[in-house]
């Protein structure tokens, strides 16, 4: 699904997957590490993730979970990589 027609939290996934791969050399670490066999593998399990959970969503639901994701992409800029690895690799 091209990023055009994805809504926020899918967005957020391949944006939270890119901002991991800029950090994961300074970790020494690997997309094992976090739960998944490569940078693809660990964006389409965030995607499934949310195309699994968000249809059993009530729609306020949705909506707050769809504001959350626009969120974390507006922000995740400014997002350290030890603040990741704190998250991600406690």
């Amino acid at each position: 699904m091209s990023q055009g027609c994805s809504d926020a939290c899918e967005q957020a996934c391949a944006s939270t997957t890119a901002r991991l791969a800029e950090c994961l050399d300074d970790w020494s670490a690997s997309w094992e590490d976090l739960g998944a066999s490569s940078r693809q593998d660990f964006r389409q399990n965030c995607q499934n993730d949310w195309s699994l959970s968000s249809p059993s969503l009530e729609s306020r639901e949705q909506q707050a979970a769809l504001a959350a994701c626009q969120e974390l992409e507006d922000e995740l800029g400014a997002v350290s990589c030890d603040e990741l690895e704190a998250i991600y690799l406690p």
